[in-house]
């Protein structure tokens, strides 16, 4: 979706970030690489080669700013969660391909 930070150094499995979330309303993340995708339940970021998902009801990206890496979403935040890049791309794919 969005590849913020090309330039930043992933060597280390999690770069430096931080997570402001206010009144579980309103969430400010720093330090993210890429934003894999948004909707209204969840979004699946990366800070590095670290995936970090954020469920919740009626989110919105309410900014994104790709030279810092920074992220602001807005919605009723309910659950914060990392997994490791091969874990969550294991579970996408499982989800993918499931006949239906």
């Amino acid at each position: 979706m969005a590849n913020l930070n090309e330039n930043s150094s992933t060597e280390n499995l999690v770069n430096s970030h931080k997570i402001t979330v206010e009144s579980r309303s309103k969430t400010i993340i720093s330090g993210i690489t890429n934003v894999e995708s948004a909707n209204e339940s969840g979004l699946v970021m990366y800070i590095g080669k670290t995936c970090l998902m954020i469920d919740g009801e009626n989110l919105k990206v309410q900014k994104i700013d790709v030279d810092t890496g920074n992220v602001e979403v807005v919605g009723l935040i309910k659950n914060i969660k990392y997994s490791d890049t091969k874990a969550h791309r294991s579970i996408l794919q499982k989800l993918t391909n499931k006949k239906g």
